[in-house]
């Protein structure tokens, strides 16, 4: 399997504070059967990391995880805090993509009420060469409000990831409901694990396997966890649900 989002670079944000929890999360990765993670530290305009700094933090890990004879990929990458500066920070190379390969941002849309820009900064960034991946939208307010506006977006070429946590009730019953919704409609494409540490929030993705199967089918945890994804960080489009994508 592959984890799209997981704050496993230690010392940049609110995840690992260091060397040896990023190690211990790469063990319960590894464990879990994921054998690439895409290291996504949250990022703030005009706060950062800097896309040098996220690539250089990737690298000492992968470093690290061979001297402790760990066999994972780490790939450089961030969640990106939804602005309108975005698309020409994005044209300037401030912004880190997923896997470094300039094609797919993972866009954190806030949390609280319904952003009005942010049909309007996905299609700048489309326009820029890049596609929206929407990390975690099932636990924005939106998706209460005016979950139509994921239906918009995903016509529009827009991807969306899904927590597993959220899958399995750690968020709570309606955001489980929501997020098995988005599977069911066919609006999510990706299950990752958003893990912050080796304890309360660890990197795992097979304990969203059931609730995948009974919103989607067998093939979709498939799909969403390794298809999907593997088109993702070789920069190939990803399809435009887990329903279409062979």
């Amino acid at each position: 399997m592959i984890d799209l989002h997981c704050h496993i670079l230690p010392g940049l944000d609110d995840g690992s504070p260091d060397l040896a929890t990023s190690i211990a999360m790469a063990r319960i990765a590894l464990d879990d059967g994921i054998e690439t993670i895409v290291a996504t530290p949250h990022w703030l305009v005009d706060i950062g990391p800097t896309p040098a700094q996220i690539r250089t933090a990737a690298q000492q890990l992968q470093t690290a995880l061979v001297d402790h004879n760990i066999p994972l990929t780490v790939l450089p990458g961030a969640e990106v805090r939804a602005d309108p500066e975005l698309p020409a920070m994005v044209r300037r190379d401030e912004v880190m993509t997923l896997a470094d390969d300039g094609r797919y941002l993972l866009l954190e849309p806030p949390f609280i009420g319904i952003p009005n820009y942010l049909e309007q900064l996905c299609f700048e960034l489309q326009i820029a060469g890049i596609t929206p991946i929407l990390a975690h939208p099932e636990r924005a307010e939106v998706a209460q409000r005016e979950p139509e506006l994921y239906e918009r977006l995903v016509a529009r070429g827009c991807l969306i990831q899904v927590n597993a946590p959220s899958l399995h009730g750690d968020y709570g019953r309606t955001i489980a409901e929501i997020a098995a919704d988005l599977i069911r409609r066919g609006l999510a494409h990706i299950v990752a694990s958003d893990a912050h540490n080796a304890t309360s929030r660890p990197p795992v993705l097979s304990d969203a396997r059931q609730a995948v199967v009974q919103a989607a089918g067998e093939a979709a945890f498939r799909q969403m966890t390794e298809l999907v994804p593997s088109r993702i960080i070789a920069g190939r489009q990803a399809g435009d649900s887990t329903r279409t994508v062979k």
